[in-house]
This record gives structure tokens, C-alpha cells and sequence, in this order.
């Protein structure tokens, strides 16, 4: 029986045969096409891959050439030249980077260019990516070296001898660009002190500059020194009682600064032109008629017996200067350039300590006697940071022979500049620098070297146009 079977399903296959060829054929030529079609895709799925990479490879080495093109610019010599950015190409790993500048010399606008370039991993063309960036081209003033005059007492001495007298001790960075003489036992003392002279120097009685045992740190006389009438030497030596350890005839050519006020007549805030936008109390009138000709007749107390706030903000609510008191506390807040068409006096033992960073003008002279005392620290001790609070004042006087004057026991921490005459005496304290046509340090007098930093705005100061080179903002592309 099984046997019969057998025999009939081989004759049913063999009838069958005809058709099983075809479809085994088929079958084969689409697993094949399916095949092809899979290796096809991967392929292209590889390309685009690398594609993809290359292309982001291109733009990395655009991005450093336009790098190296703002790097150019800004390290030219003179950024207003149109070739100050000239055509180069780097080569760089797996490509190059190339870059340019094109100035506009109608907008003074710079448009920067990098092209990264990289080898095209699929055929053809190479893959490149370009990337720009514009620089403005524009003026501004940096302050110049000249500004190191705040480190010193400063005394032009146009016509006569800045002279010590008594037993003045002067221990801080002095420059005299006329002639300095010294009498009875006056010094010069402090081993980190030094002594600029652009005249000569004359040592009478016991006076001495440095001793044998402690020396100042430079001395730089360009005229020479001598001993009463006696022979002038040059350079000066231990022969004139002038004892530091570098001593020179050569001098840094420093110049008192010129003083615009003018200027800041019509610019201070507050000031002439320019009220508080709000106030508390009373605070001192700045001008009486609108013009720059000393029209207040009494001395400005900026320290009075009550208090005030006077504050002026622009437009969108920024504070661009301030001048307020409170009696109570002792405390004078400041901020900005400040101007009074007038005297400025400080008496009778007042007593205030001042926050914040301010130039505060007089067109008149300035006044602090009778034990006063004016700091930026309370107590008036070495531990006032002038980085975070200082208070400068400018006596524009022309007409007074001393536009600045601190007696009997006063104490100023701050800066000082007068278009005139500086006078300090009677046991009279001051830490920070002094600009004058002359200084006169006496009877018992203290000074003391505070470094002031950035000049504040205000600030008599020596500037130069230099180019200035700034990124526009989304300028990038």
C-alpha cells in the first residue's frame, strides 16, 4: 500500500516540473534585486555620512580661518589700511583654512572671511564652508603714559625752589620738574621712594636725601645736586648727603596735565547745567547765574548740619552722579563728576567719611583746616581702599596763589589737583598723590603713597586718538 502511494505522488511531481523552474528563477531574481537594492542603500547611506562630516569639518576650518582673520586685524599695526587683513591659507588637519578682509573705507565697516576647505570623501568637488564677521573701525583716547604722575607729589616749580624746611620728612614718590632745595632737617626718607628732579637739587644745614644706612630706592636729578654754594655735582652722589640705590641725571619727562574746566562746567552731573533729577533735603547750590565765573559768594559745606540726596539718573534710570550727606552717620556718599562754580570749605573740626568714586570740581580754592577730617575709610587709617572708594578734588582757581590748602591737623585721603599752589602744615595729614604748580610741605606736614589705580573720570589726565576696532553684534554669518 505504501508503495502504491509513493509511486503516484513521483508521477504528480514529475507531471509538475514544468512549473517549478519559473518560480525558482523568480525567486531568485528578486532576492537579488532586493540584495542589489540593500548594498545600494548602504552605500549611500555611507556617502552621505561622510558627506555629512567633511561638511562639518569645513565649517570647523572656516570658523579658524575667520578666527586667524579677527586675529590679524586686531594685531595690525594700523587697522585702517585695507590690506591690513591680506588673502592667506593655512594648511590644517584634513583641510585648509583661508581667510581675508575687505574694508569699507565709506562705513569704515571690515568684512572678515574664513573658507574651510576639505577633500570630497564621495568624488568630486572639494567640500568648502564660508563663514563672515564685520569689525567697525572707529577713535577713542586711552590715557597716556604721562598718567604716572599720579603716583607722585607733583610740583611744576616753574620759577622757584620748591623748598623742605624745618624737620618735613617727606617718605612717598616726589617729582619736582623745576629745582628742590632742602633746608634744616628736612629729608627724604623711605626705601621704595623715589625722587624725580628736572632742575637741580640744593641740600643746606642737615638736611639729606636717603641716608648711608637707608636708602632710597632711585634718585633721578637731571641738573646735579650740591651742598650750600658749595660745587654742583652730576649725577649726584654720596658727596651731596643724596643716598638711593640707583641714582641718575635722567628723568622721566612728566607733565602736570592741563585741566578743561569748560568743560566740565557745562558736563558735570550734577553740576551748572545739569540739576538733581530727584532730591531729599537741601542739598549746596552748584552755580548762582549759568555762568563759569565763580557767582557763589559763600564757601560750599558739603558736610552741613543736615542731611541731603542729591541724584542724577538718565533715562533709562541709571545713576550717572551722586552727592548726598547724612550728619548722623558721618557718611558722604559720592559718584561721577561734580561740579560748584566756587569756593569748597571744610571746618571746625568736621568730621566724614565718603563712599564711592567721585571728582568733585571747585572753580574757586579748596579749604580743609581746624581738624578736619575727610577719608574714605573710617578712622582715617592705612586700611582705605581707594580702588573702591575715592574722592578727588580739583581747585581750578587761577587767581588765588594757593588753590589748595589743608592746616592744623586736617586728614585727606583722596587725590588733589590745583591749577595753582598746594600749601600743607601744622601737623596736617595726607594719603594719596598731589598735582600743583608748587607744594609747599611744612611744619610737621605727613604724606603718605596710596595708589589710586584707574583714574576716575574727571581727573585731570594726558590722552591719545588711537584707532578702535569693535565686533558688530550678529554680524556673524
Amino acid at each position: 500500500m505504501g508503495f502504491l502511494l509513493l509511486k503516484t505522488l513521483k508521477r504528480r511531481l514529475t507531471r509538475e516540473g514544468g512549473f517549478a523552474l519559473p518560480i525558482v528563477i523568480g525567486t531568485s531574481v528578486v532576492l537579488g534585486i532586493a540584495g542589489t537594492t540593500t548594498m545600494i542603500s548602504a552605500t549611500a547611506n555611507q556617502g552621505s555620512a561622510q558627506l555629512s562630516k567633511a561638511d562639518r569639518r569645513a565649517l570647523s576650518l572656516a570658523e579658524a580661518g575667520l578666527a586667524y582673520a579677527y586675529s590679524t586685524l586686531y594685531g595690525s599695526s594700523d587697522p585702517s589700511q585695507p590690506g591690513a587683513v591680506p588673502l592667506r591659507t593655512e594648511p590644517l588637519e584634513d583641510g585648509t583654512a583661508t581667510y581675508s578682509g575687505t574694508l569699507d573705507t565709506q562705513t569704515n565697516t571690515w568684512t572678515l572671511t574664513g573658507v574651510g576647505r576639505v577633500s570630497n570623501p564621495v568624488r568630486g568637488a572639494d567640500v568648502a564652508r564660508t563663514v563672515h564677521g564685520k569689525v567697525s573701525l572707529g577713535t577713542g583716547q586711552v590715557g597716556s603714559a604721562n598718567n604716572a604722575i599720579w603716583n607722585y607729589i607733583y610740583a611744576e616749580a616753574p620759577t622757584t625752589c620748591m623748598t623742605l624746611s624745618n624737620s618735613v620728612n617727606v617718605a612717598v614718590p616726589l617729582y619736582v620738574k623745576g629745582n628742590l632745595c632742602l633746608q634744616n632737617s628736612a629729608q627724604i626718607s623711605g626705601s621704595t621712594t623715589v625722587l624725580q628732579v628736572g632742575g637741580t637739587v640744593t641740600l643746606n644745614n642737615s638736611s639729606h636725601v636717603g641716608d648711608a644706612g637707608a636708602k632710597l630706592d632711585a634718585v633721578h636729578v637731571s641738573g646735579g645736586c650740591k651742598l650750600g654754594s658749595g660745587p654742583l655735582h652730576n649725577p649726584c652722589s654720596s658727596a651731596d648727603k643724596v643716598y638711593a640705590n640707583t641714582v641718575s641725571n635722567q628723568v622721566t619727562g612728566l607733565e602736570k596735565p592741563l585741566v578743561d574746566l569748560a568743560y566740565w562746567y557745562q558736563n558735570a552731573k550734577p553740576g551748572p547745567k545739569q540739576a538733581c533729577t530727584t532730591q531729599t533735603g537741601s542739598p549746596p547750590a552748584f552755580d548762582n547765574d549759568q555762568v563759569m565765573n565763580r557767582s557763589l559768594t559763600q564757601p560750599v559745606l558739603l558736610t552741613p548740619a543736615w542731611a541731603y540726596d542729591c541724584q542724577v539718573k538718565d533715562a533709562q534710570g541709571n545713576l550717572v552722579g551722586r552727592l548726598a550727606w547724612d550728619p548722623a552717620t558721618k557718611a558722604l556718599m559720592i559718584h561721577g563728576t561734580i561740579f560748584f562754580d566756587g569756593d569748597i570749605e571744610f571746618a571746625n573740626s568736621n568730621e566724614a567719611y565718603y563712599s564711592g568714586r567721585a571728582t568733585i570740581y571747585a572753580s574757586g580754592k579748596i579749604t580743609m583746616r581746624n581738624s578736619t577730617k575727610l577719608c574714605g575709610a573710617v578712622g582715617c587709617g592705612s586700611n582705605w581702599a581707594p580702588l573702591q572708594n575715592l574722592l578727588a578734588f580739583v581747585a581750578g582757581s587761577s587767581t588765588d596763589a594757593i588753590g589748595f590748602s589743608i592746616e592744623q591737623s586736617g586728614v585727606f585721603q583722596g587725590a588733589v589737583y590745583a591749577v595753582n599752589d598746594y600749601n600743607e602744615g601744622n601737623s596736617a595729614v595726607v594719603w594719596g598723590p598731589i598735582i600743583a604748580r608748587q607744594v609747599y610741605l611744612q611744619n610737621s606736614a605727613e604724606n603718605h603713597y596710596v595708589p589710586v589705580g584707574t583714574l576716575l573720570s574727571g581727573m585731570p589726565a594726558t590722552y591719545q586718538q588711537v584707532q578702535t576696532l569693535t565686533n558688530q553684534p550678529a554680524s556673524w554669518g
